[in-house]
């Protein structure tokens, strides 16, 4: 009988024991949102979504221009790819205005869309922490951004590859300096324009917007 009462006072020690560890695990569950509340919405300068955010933006900036300049190039029964075949001469020199590979177009779309993407970043990282809420500057200076891509693209880095891989600047002898121009600036404004979709504006839960 004594044998029977002491373990069945170690079974109910032991269910005690166990319940004070589930409370607990339970007690550490329920901190657990707070926890993450106060760290949203971060402290500071959100770099990391401004990176995210300014490639995107880049990209579309990107898709912009390029699309302006093949529906500009049709409209002066122009070829439509000159674009691409004018900055892809750097790959193939002046192979590059005589083909016809898919593959060879692919490859010049994906960079040019890719430097436009960085240099959208760039841009946009930029204005979200000096000019934040200020879109009509932000517009100009997207405008003077652009232009200033062609004068460092068309003037300094492109010119220098391909006089060391051909011996040649090509790309100036193709596209006309206004086309290139107008092309950037496309490129400018939209990123101007799409800065407000860029803005960081932090979820926060209904009762604490209320």
């Amino acid at each position: 009988m004594v044998d029977e009462r002491s373990e069945i006072l170690g079974r109910i020690e032991g269910h005690r024991v166990a319940l004070d560890r589930l409370e607990a695990r339970l007690r550490a569950i329920s901190a657990e949102p707070a926890a993450v509340a106060e760290k949203w919405p971060p402290r500071g300068f959100y770099l990391t979504y401004h990176v995210v955010a300014g490639l995107m933006i880049g990209l579309l900036g990107s898709l912009t221009s390029f699309l302006a300049n093949v529906v500009g190039s049709l409209l002066v029964e122009q070829d439509p790819l000159l674009f691409l075949r004018a900055y892809g001469t750097v790959f193939l020199g002046p192979n590059a205005l005589a083909t016809h590979d898919l593959t060879f177009f692919m490859l010049v779309a994906v960079v040019h869309a890719s430097v436009g993407a960085v240099a959208g970043a760039i841009f946009h990282v930029g204005l979200a922490f000096f000019v934040p809420e200020r879109p009509a500057l932000q517009i100009a200076l997207g405008a003077a951004y652009g232009l200033l891509m062609w004068l460092v693209n068309l003037y300094i880095a492109i010119p220098f590859l391909q006089a060391e891989i051909w011996g040649e600047v090509l790309v100036l002898k193709v596209m006309p300096w206004w086309v290139a121009a107008v092309t950037h600036l496309i490129y400018g404004l939209t990123l101007g324009l799409l800065e407000p979709l860029g803005r960081f504006e932090p979820f926060r839960p209904a009762q604490e917007a209320a």
